[in-house]
């Protein structure tokens, strides 16, 4: 396989992992899930439980590490979740919400057994420098059964890739609300917390298509270390199918 359809490949794979997770993280059944366990405001549940592996931070500390959030907002959803449970228990009912999420509909998708093989030889080959999310949860114990554990696999490699993106991004001169605006517009910029008016950053589109390729070309140094090309393509066939299989058992 030639680096550039490793870069390919990596990048298919991510994308699939972060909308999986993403289809998680964003759905009204986890946001209830949140409230159930005590949040009031879910979203706050979300930032705890995210975060909760950096443990007693501060939530300027955890903004920081956020990276993309508007972080007044930020910090004081952090402040409000963790005021409920506390980081640690805010991270561990995230990760069974994780889990349960998984069981319930990624069940019966192709190769969920591979999908966590695979992922945690990428996980535990990867160096923790600078990734902090990324340490914190791939301390976290999986779960035993392949729905759970898989789902459970693919958020700590969606950790590993932001890590790596905010980073990338921190060098790049960029601000958050012009990468955002530069994915995925208005719409998304907003829902980070930003208010407007918006920066489009529309003269530093290079600097943003660099950014993406500067996180590509890392994440494949990480998989041509743990994993064999035929591995790394199947990994990201495997991640696309699950993606697949969530978007077809999930309801709206």
């Amino acid at each position: 396989m030639s680096n550039a359809d490793l870069i390919d490949t990596v990048a298919t794979a991510g994308a699939a992992i972060e909308q999986a997770v993403a289809v998680f993280m964003l759905h009204p059944e986890t946001y209830g899930g949140s409230i159930a366990a005590g949040y009031q405001n879910p979203l706050a549940g979300y930032v705890a439980g995210r975060g909760g592996v950096l443990g007693e931070a501060t939530g300027a500390t955890v903004s920081a590490v956020f990276a993309v959030f508007e972080p007044v907002g930020l910090a004081a959803m952090w402040d409000e979740g963790v005021a409920v449970h506390g980081a640690a228990r805010a991270s561990e009912i995230y990760w069974d919400q994780t889990a349960e999420f998984g069981r319930k509909y990624l069940s019966g998708a192709e190769g969920l057994d591979r999908i966590a093989a695979l992922g945690e030889k990428l996980i535990a080959s990867t160096p923790i420098t600078a990734l902090p999310l990324f340490a914190g949860w791939r301390a976290m114990p999986f779960a035993e059964d392949a729905p759970a554990r898989a789902l459970q696999v693919m958020f700590v490699l969606r950790e590993l890739r932001a890590g790596l993106h905010f980073n990338a991004l921190s060098l790049s001169g960029l601000t958050p609300v012009e990468a955002h605006m530069l994915n995925k517009g208005p719409g998304y910029t907003a829902m980070f917390g930003w208010p407007e008016p918006f920066a489009d950053g529309a003269d530093k589109k290079d600097g943003y298509a660099e950014i993406e390729q500067a996180t590509n070309r890392r994440i494949a140094d990480i998989f041509s270390a743990a994993l064999d090309p035929a591995e790394a393509e199947e990994l990201a066939r495997l991640s696309t199918a699950a993606l697949a299989s969530l978007k077809a058992n999930v309801p709206a």
